[in-house]
């Protein structure tokens, strides 16, 4: 069974794979224009994982619109260049992240100090 916080954990934790594998491209591949670029601005992913990690709400819609970004462009890579192992990686880790995330914006329960308004009225009736 997953604890209510574990939605946004995980997301957090492939975030910040995300940022560490998309700089490590250079590593595999070498720092041609097609590499470096998306290995540099996926970094930014750190900082999106280390975000998840505390109780922003802000968090959350930063973790659909960023990834939800990347995920597009590692589809269109997919679909129109030449992919790569890691663009296939990072596409998945993308939209699974998405996914975690609105569900953590759907089921506000799901987060710690989270549920909704009428979850606390019924609260203050008993």
């Amino acid at each position: 069974m997953q604890t209510p916080y574990s939605h946004r954990k995980i997301a957090a934790y492939l975030m910040v794979l995300s940022g560490i594998t998309h700089p490590a491209q250079i590593l595999v591949y070498g720092a041609r224009p097609e590499i470096s670029g998306p290995a540099m601005q996926g970094s930014i992913f750190l900082l999106v994982g280390a975000l998840l990690l505390t109780r922003y709400r802000i968090a959350l819609w930063v973790a659909v619109v960023l990834p939800l970004m990347g995920g597009a462009g590692a589809l269109y890579r997919i679909a129109a260049l030449e992919p790569t192992a890691f663009t296939y990686f990072h596409a998945l880790v993308d939209f699974v992240v998405v996914g975690l995330v609105i569900t953590c914006l759907v089921r506000p329960e799901i987060q710690p100090g989270g549920g909704s308004v009428r979850d606390a009225v019924e609260e203050a009736k008993n």
